[in-house]
């Protein structure tokens, strides 16, 4: 069974292999698929990757609880990515 998709954020789905994006609207749902990750995805998990070089190789507690800290924000952020017209080429499936 697979999970229901969560509206007005970005979803994997892997039966198509798409990111879907579901916007609410006064006519009821839109869909937006498109094959590549949206741009923030891949910037933030980017980040996310230097941020665990660092955590690696620190010795100090109080810094890599700051790191640790900045990496859960930035993973709850992956968690609700919006979209942005401007920046993605979606196109949309009624």
């Amino acid at each position: 069974m697979s999970r229901k998709f969560t509206q007005n954020r970005w979803n994997w789905d892997d039966n198509s292999k798409q990111w879907i994006f579901i916007e609410l609207t006064e006519e009821g749902e839109k869909y937006y698929y498109q094959v590549d990750p949206p741009k923030e995805f891949i910037a933030l998990t980017m980040k996310i990757k230097e941020l665990n070089d660092k955590l690696i190789i620190t010795k100090d507690p109080e810094e890599n609880a700051k790191l640790f800290d900045e990496m859960m924000k930035i993973s709850k952020r992956l968690q609700c990515m919006r979209k942005n017209d401007e920046e993605f080429k979606l196109n949309p499936i009624f």
